[in-house]
C-alpha cells in the first residue's frame, strides 16, 4: 500500500481484513513490525484499539500513543525538525489508521476538529493554540508597527516542536514548571525558518526565550525575511517583536509542557547530520548534478564526483 506524503521509511501492507458488522479488524506490516487495528460494538458504544508487534499501543481515552509507537518512528526515520506539521500522533491516526480502515463500512474512531480522538495531544493542537495567539496580536499590539508583527508571524506558523531533554528523568507529573530545552520551528519554507529555543534555567520555574541566529543578523530582519515581507523593518519594530513573542511563548507554555508530557524520554530526536547518516543503507542513486545517494529513510546526500588529490587537500 502506498500513501502520498508518507512518512514513516518503511512501507505499510495489509496482509488480513476482517469486515463483519459488529467487529472489524486488519493486521498489517510496517517495516520489520506487526501492526493491528480493531474495532468492536460493547454496550457502551464503538472501541476501538491498536497494537505494535501484539501489544496494545492505544485506546480511547488515552493523550497519546505507548512507547513502542514513538520508538518505531524515530526506527524509521521520523524527525520533527525534518518532518514539518507531523508528530507520532499524526502520523498514527492521520496515515496509518486511515490506511488499515480504508476498505471498512464503520469508521475505526471517533475524531474532533482536529482529525484526532479526543483527548490525545498533538503536534496539531499546538499549531491551532499558537495561530489563536496570533490572531490575538491585532488587538494587543495597536498601530501599524505592531500590525506589521502581526502580520509577520501569520506568514510563520508553527511547524514543528524538537525536544532536547531524551536523556534527562521523565517530568514529575506533579510538577507545573517547564520541563527541559525545546526549539519551535517557524516558517513558510523549510530552508528559511525561524527557530525559538526555549531552555528553563536551573531552579527557574519560568522558560527563558531566545531566537536562533547563526547569521547574526537583526532579529526583526531575520523574522521578516523569514515571513517574505520586506526586511527592512520599520522603526519600532524590534520592540514590537519582542512583545509579541513574549505573548506567543506565554500562550504556548501551559499546552507545550502537557504536550512534552506525552513524549517518552531517552528518544534522540535532534540528531544531526552525522547521526542522521550513521547506520542507514543506499537504496537509490540519481543522477544529476551532483549525484544524488537515497538512503533507506529518504535522506539525500550529494556525491563529490571530483574530489580534489590527497596533495590538493593538504593529506600526505
Amino acid at each position: 500500500m502506498t500513501l502520498e506524503g508518507w512518512i514513516l521509511g518503511a512501507p505499510l501492507k495489509v496482509l488480513r481484513q476482517e469486515d463483519h458488522p459488529y467487529h472489524e479488524t486488519t493486521l498489517a506490516t510496517l517495516g520489520r513490525h506487526e501492526v493491528g487495528l480493531t474495532r468492536r460494538e460493547t454496550p457502551q458504544g464503538p472501541s476501538s484499539e491498536l497494537f505494535l508487534d501484539g501489544r496494545s499501543i492505544y485506546q480511547l481515552g488515552m493523550a497519546a500513543p505507548a512507547r513502542a509507537w514513538f520508538d518505531l518512528c524515530r526506527e524509521l526515520g521520523y524527525e520533527p525538525a525534518r518532518h514539518w506539521d507531523w508528530d507520532p500522533a499524526l502520523i498514527l491516526f492521520q496515515q496509518l489508521v486511515p490506511a488499515m480502515a480504508v476498505d471498512w463500512h464503520e469508521p475505526p474512531l471517533a475524531l474532533n476538529a482536529l482529525g484526532l480522538p479526543e483527548g490525545v495531544l498533538s503536534l496539531a493542537g499546538l499549531r491551532q493554540t499558537f495561530a489563536e495567539a496570533v490572531a490575538e496580536l491585532h488587538r494587543k499590539l495597536p498601530g501599524p508597527v505592531g500590525a506589521k508583527a502581526a502580520e509577520a508571524f501569520e506568514w510563520l506558523p508553527l511547524r514543528a516542536v524538537v525536544f532536547h531533554d531524551d536523556a534527562q528523568p521523565a517530568p514529575d507529573l506533579e510538577d507545573t514548571g517547564p520541563c527541559g530545552l525545546v526549539s519551535l520551528w517557524l516558517g513558510i519554507h523549510h530552508d528559511r525558518p525561524v527557530v525559538l529555543r526555549g531552555e528553563s534555567p536551573a531552579g527557574s520555574r519560568q522558560r527563558h526565550w531566545a531566537t536562533e541566529n547563526p547569521e547574526g543578523r537583526p532579529p526583526g530582519e531575520a523574522f521578516l525575511a523569514a515571513a517574505g515581507l520586506d526586511p527592512e523593518p520599520p522603526q519600532g519594530f524590534d520592540s514590537a517583536l519582542q512583545a509579541a513573542l513574549t505573548h506567543l511563548c506565554h500562550r504556548l507554555e501551559g499546552p507545550l509542557d502537557a504536550y512534552r508530557r506525552t513524549y517518552p524520554v531517552g528518544i534522540p530526536w535532534h540528531h544531526g547530520r552525522r547521526e542522521r547518516l550513521l547506520g542507514r543503507t543506499i537504496v537509490d542513486l540519481r543522477p544529476g548534478d551532483p549525484p544524488m545517494l537515497i538512503l533507506d529513510d529518504g535522506t539525500e546526500v550529494a556525491i563529490d564526483v571530483d574530489p580534489g588529490a590527497a596533495w590538493e587537500l593538504g593529506g600526505i
